[in-house]
Formats: structure tokens, C-alpha cells, sequence
């Protein structure tokens, strides 16, 4: 009996320890797609058309320009799911944004919020000039509506601005006030 508690538990240590090599992340295929690179600009314009202090209360005026002139900085984006496809619908293989700067810097992983399936859709977006100049896949999107697909990569936009503002927050809030010094303390008890 003892003996077979042990076996199992060292299969299922064997599974989560092998499983990354057994089946690693999904690699985006080489088809362009345009209509998917557009989706991608819109899903943008958005996040960035809500990136102001009347929607979002708390940012500075300039935080829409910062983030603009941030993805001038990126070089792509990868979306893939954190394991292979062997792990549909699982909790803990999440579908991730991959940041590259211009510059060669890769950035932590986003997180989207959601969890990889056999429809997920994973693709490379290539940066220019802070928009998506190329978008490649391998060709599973066209399988679905445009509107499908829209609603699919409408998160997108909001991850990939708003990363920027856990590595820079003083792109995009008031700075906090300086605290005071001891001095300024001991005046407050006279």
C-alpha cells in the first residue's frame, strides 16, 4: 500500500516536472495576417482612447503619450500559452502577452486573465513605430468571424499599454508626496 502512495506520487511529480518539456508553449506560425495586425491597432486605440484621468482616475494628463512613446520601445509580442497544447483548459496553463523591446530586453510575462483552450489564438505581433506593422499566426483565426476575433484579442490593447506602468509608475500618476524628514516631524510635536 505504501508502496503504491509513493509510486503515484512520484508520477504525478514526474508530470508537472516533465510537462514543459513534453509539451512546450505553442509557437505562432509564419502566416501574415493584416486583418488580425488591424484588430490588434484597434484593441490599442482603445486601451489608450480610456487612458486618461476621466476614465481612469488617479493617471496624469500625459500617461496616453507615455504609453505611446513606450510601445515605440517594443519590438514585438508574443501570444502563447504558458504550456502546450496537451493542456487544454487547465487552470494553470495560462495564455500570456511575451514583450520584447527594441532593444533586446524581455520583459515578465503578462498574464491575460485567461486560460488556453484549443481555439486559443496564438500569434506574433510585430512593432513599428508603436503600432502593429505585422501580425502572423498559423492561420487558425480564419477559421472564425472577424467580430469573433475581435472580441478574442480586445484585451490585448489594455495588457500590452498597461504594462509599462508596473516598470515606469511616474509615466502615468502624480508622483506620491515626499515624506517628511525627521526635522519636519519634530516641528509637528513642538
Amino acid at each position: 500500500m505504501l508502496l503504491g502512495w509513493g509510486a503515484g506520487a512520484i508520477g504525478v511529480g514526474a508530470y508537472f516536472f516533465l510537462s514543459p518539456y513534453l509539451s512546450p508553449p505553442a509557437e505562432p506560425g509564419s502566416i501574415s495576417s493584416p486583418t488580425l495586425a488591424k484588430l490588434l491597432n484597434e484593441s490599442i486605440d482603445a486601451a489608450i482612447e480610456r487612458m486618461n484621468p476621466t476614465h481612469s482616475p488617479g493617471l496624469i494628463p500625459e500617461a496616453a503619450a507615455n504609453s505611446r512613446a513606450f510601445l515605440k520601445e517594443v519590438s514585438e509580442v508574443v501570444a502563447r500559452c504558458r504550456k502546450g497544447r496537451f493542456e487544454p483548459g487547465q487552470k494553470y496553463n495560462k495564455l500570456e502577452y511575451h514583450l520584447l523591446r527594441a532593444d533586446g530586453v524581455r520583459y515578465e510575462p503578462i498574464y491575460t486573465g485567461l486560460r488556453c483552450h484549443e481555439e486559443t489564438l496564438i500569434f506574433r505581433a510585430v512593432f513599428k513605430d508603436g503600432r502593429v506593422a505585422e501580425a502572423f499566426t498559423d492561420g487558425s483565426e480564419r477559421q472564425y468571424p472577424v467580430g469573433q476575433v475581435r472580441g478574442a484579442v480586445g484585451e490585448f490593447g489594455k495588457r500590452v499599454t498597461w504594462s509599462d506602468r508596473d516598470y515606469h509608475p511616474a509615466r502615468y500618476y502624480v508622483p506620491p508626496p515626499a515624506r517628511p524628514t525627521q526635522a519636519d516631524i519634530a516641528k509637528q510635536w513642538e
